[in-house]
């Protein structure tokens, strides 16, 4: 399977991406470019420059970040490797509408093992695709923020803060 790769600017830091014909497979958020591209680390290997085939996900990412709530949805996710929790916590992520959030207690039961909130948070800490899957929407259920990998607590706060202007937005 061929795997792509792009790395584009973004007002919450630098998203470098890695696609496979399935769809997003790997991707990064920093503050430059090149940590960025660092980050995906030997995930690169065999992985071609593509900025065409990055676009699709591009798009939607800007989209996001330019305000539309539900831009997210429609990327495709490849989790190939993946083991199983990580991916049926992923996937509740990414079931919390914009401008809400989860505590990892409830993440953990909505992956289907209610007692492993801890594992949830370690499924979110390894999170292959920040922002798609958005891990930034779980906290902790006293409702304090709890650790994000894509730029530190300050970035997850502003994506939260993000969403809710744009669900305000919406009315």
């Amino acid at each position: 399977m061929k795997l792509h790769y792009g790395v584009f600017p973004t007002d919450f830091g630098w998203y470098a991406a890695i696609v496979s014909d399935r769809g997003l497979r790997y991707a990064s958020m920093t503050p430059t470019a090149l940590e960025s591209v660092e980050a995906l680390g030997p995930r690169l290997r065999g992985a071609a420059l593509d900025d065409e085939a990055v676009a699709g996900v591009r798009d939607r990412i800007e989209g996001f970040f330019a305000g539309d709530a539900r831009a997210l949805e429609g990327i495709p996710l490849d989790l190939e490797g993946a083991p199983a929790f990580h991916r049926e916590a992923w996937e509740a992520c990414r079931s919390i509408p914009p401008g809400e959030t989860r505590s990892y207690a409830w993440l953990a039961a909505e992956a289907g093992r209610p007692r492993a909130y801890r594992a949830a948070g370690q499924a979110m800490a390894r999170n292959r695709v920040p922002v798609v899957v958005p891990c930034h929407r779980v906290i902790g259920s006293n409702g304090g923020l709890h650790g994000y990998g894509a730029g530190g607590l300050d970035v997850k706060e502003r994506l939260l803060n993000a969403e809710a202007s744009m669900v305000a937005a919406l009315g």
